[in-house]
């Protein structure tokens, strides 16, 4: 907070200046979340109304309250979660940092452990049956998981989850495209499996095989070699806030679904009968999105009964995150019985 102080401080005429509404530069030491959020009647012209700023500092990034919200309880609770998670990000930049630059090939060399060890069969050709590589990022060596092993990880998780054999069911090749809107939304799919940044979203009509697109999305990563997660968004909240007290137990559920490289929430935002969701799913929510909204490489997919819209009027800080990384995959299927595979089965 000290930064925001000196820059009330220092920089009251700037201030003056850029409470008018004119647009920041790109190097000044404090800038909204969304710069190019349009400025509505009573919003704070400094942070656009979302009450947070991005401040820099020696070149780092921080979020802290604008001075708009100095004093404001629930701004101060939000600034709390994103220094922990900022503080969380620390503690796991070295694995997050591995597990980026083992999926670039233009940054990495993979070396065998024992590269005279024949190969016998059955062993992976990367690492010839050790299970571990040599990495060479940059000039330096490091030693890590070979992608066979991150693949049993995942595929290990992947059970657990209970997905493990609709990865096998559910793929690209399985999916009917019998109409205009299944040719376009799996034409999408298989354009995000080239992705780095962009998350995917695939909401609206229940039962219309919005799992089915994912979960082969997902199996395209896991073929890559990147580590992915998935789960039920109604069963792992309910885990997570019963473990909420104990706080080691929750960074132990939390860490994973913050850090791989690819995660899969299905059914995002479920509830009994249409609730809302409760403020604690709520906060459960942004400290997932947030934290992977604001690190680069770690790529999120929803499958939900609702529109991005709908996330939006929920909470509007994290629909927002959604709407802006899904864009150019932000798939909604219009409700419409004859859509739902489920019924036209049965029958």
């Amino acid at each position: 907070m000290e930064i925001m102080e000196q820059f009330q401080n220092k920089n009251h005429k700037n201030m003056e200046i850029y409470s008018k509404g004119v647009d920041f530069p790109s190097d000044f030491p404090i800038q909204p979340i969304h710069p190019d959020k349009p400025i509505k009647k009573g919003d704070c012209p400094i942070c656009r109304g979302d009450g947070i700023v991005k401040v820099f500092e020696n070149g780092i990034q921080h979020y802290v309250a604008c001075i708009c919200n100095k004093h404001n309880e629930h701004i101060g609770k939000a600034v709390e979660i994103v220094e922990r998670i900022q503080k969380r990000q620390k503690e796991y930049q070295k694995q997050i940092n591995y597990e980026t630059q083992s999926n670039n090939e233009t940054e990495i060399k993979y070396v065998p452990i024992h590269p005279n060890k024949p190969i016998k069969e059955g062993d992976c050709p990367i690492c010839r049956g050790e299970g571990i590589v040599k990495a060479v990022v940059d000039g330096v060596e490091r030693y890590g998981n070979c992608i066979c092993i991150k693949k049993q990880i995942a595929m290990q998780q992947l059970k657990k989850s209970g997905i493990a054999e609709s990865i096998e069911k559910y793929t690209f090749d399985s999916f009917q495209t019998h109409q205009q809107w299944q040719q376009k939304l799996k034409q999408k799919a298989l354009q995000f499996v080239e992705e780095k940044e962009k998350w995917f979203f695939a909401g609206g009509q229940v039962g219309c095989g919005k799992t089915h697109i994912c979960t082969a999305i997902l199996a395209e990563f896991l073929k890559k070699g990147m580590s992915v997660r998935y789960i039920i968004w109604t069963n792992e909240v309910v885990r997570l806030k019963a473990n909420k007290m104990d706080d080691e137990n929750y960074q132990k559920l939390i860490s994973p679904l913050l850090t791989t490289q690819v995660l899969y929430i299905d059914d995002f935002f479920k509830t009994e009968q249409g609730k809302h969701p409760s403020e604690a799913d709520i906060r459960t929510a942004f400290e997932i999105i947030n934290y992977r909204y604001v690190n680069s490489g770690l790529i999120t997919i929803f499958s939900t009964e609702k529109t991005v819209d709908d996330i939006i009027a929920i909470d509007e800080a994290i629909g927002s995150r959604i709407h802006e990384k899904t864009k150019g995959y932000r798939n909604v299927i219009l409700k419409d019985e004859g859509r739902n595979w489920r019924l036209r089965e049965e029958k």
